[in-house]
């Protein structure tokens, strides 16, 4: 049976300035679920215009509902005009991450992505993007790791990055495909093909998102200079999320400034080698006594060691069976 909601949900709220509007969503729910997945779809669709006015609005509401769900995606918005009025918004984007369902889980990561390129702590930028993917395969992602290989100059190879996930940008939304095609037109006046670059931004700019995305329009611009470099103007605007201006931001300096540049391929190699210690310490963790002992034959009798090696394993060996340690806990079962 489900649950009128009541129709005197938003008296009291400083929301009365908009109760003819919610008022209209609130007759068309039937119950507190249809009427927060419903206020949840005016949320995206106000975020995707930058009218965070209104988006605050309709967060206040969500956090009010009782449904779990929806007070966490309220969590999110608000995390979004916390962030806007130059607010610390980081704990309430991992509350999300770690809470949500998937969709707004991802949500949270780019943001938490999108905050790392602004501080140009790219390693955490990447760290977010690699833990959406776990999670599920995005435009936002891709196109973002794309921007990083970039960042540290392999402009060709963020090409190719763009070209390879182009064809499945027709099954993304709107914005995330306009915002798509903003940075692959960058990345294209970086290797010289400009004039497909200036094709593609005519089609962003005659995007119903155009006036609410400045960036779009100095990618354009930059790109009917004579200037050669691209970089000043991608990569402040490069967000994986695209996110709200902070009304207490300078502007920003079409200077070049020194940044922190990414070893995308030295810290890949790092998280490789986390990921491969992980699975080395659940083998070993689900061998028996006699299998251990067999594999530390195996190990030390083909010849894959040198006697610098050897004499290294030996001397761990001795030390560990002689010093009083606690065993590590036996797995279970």
């Amino acid at each position: 049976m489900s649950v009128r909601t009541p129709s005197n949900l938003f008296i009291g709220s400083s929301l009365i300035l908009h109760a003819g509007f919610y008022q209209r969503v609130l007759r068309q729910a039937s119950n507190f679920k249809e009427l927060g997945d419903k206020l949840v779809s005016v949320a995206e669709y106000e975020q995707a215009f930058r009218r965070y006015d209104k988006v605050n609005e309709i967060a206040q509401i969500l956090i009010n509902l009782p449904l779990k769900e929806h007070q966490i995606i309220g969590q999110y918005y608000l995390g979004l005009c916390k962030y806007r009025k130059g607010i610390d918004s980081i704990d309430t984007f991992e509350y999300v991450a770690e809470r949500a369902s998937t969709k707004y889980r991802i949500f949270a990561m780019h943001s938490l992505a999108a905050i790392g390129s602004r501080r140009e702590d790219h390693d955490a930028e990447l760290s977010w993007l690699v833990q959406s993917l776990k999670i599920a395969p995005s435009i936002q992602s891709f196109r973002g790791i794309a921007i990083l290989k970039a960042i540290e100059g392999s402009h060709e190879a963020a090409v190719t990055d763009f070209e390879r996930y182009l064809p499945l940008t027709r099954y993304a939304e709107p914005l995330v495909y306009y915002d798509f095609l903003n940075s692959y037109a960058v990345e294209l006046g970086e290797v010289g093909r400009k004039d497909e670059a200036r094709n593609i931004m005519r089609v962003v700019l005659a995007s119903p998102f155009a006036q609410a995305y400045p960036e779009w329009r100095e990618t354009a611009h930059e790109l009917k200079s004579s200037r050669r470099s691209f970089v000043a103007v991608g990569v402040p605007h490069s967000n994986v999320l695209v996110m709200p201006e902070r009304e207490h931001d300078e502007q920003i300096s079409l200077q070049p400034k020194p940044a922190r540049v990414l070893n995308f391929l030295r810290l890949k190699k790092k998280m490789d080698k986390k990921n491969r210690d992980k699975q080395i310490e659940k083998s070993v963790a689900a061998m028996s006594m006699k299998e251990m002992g067999f594999k530390l034959l195996e190990l030390i009798t083909s010849n894959q060691a040198d006697e610098y090696q050897m004499r290294t394993i030996l001397i761990f060996v001795i030390n560990l069976l002689s010093a009083p340690v606690k065993p590590p806990d036996k797995p279970s079962a």
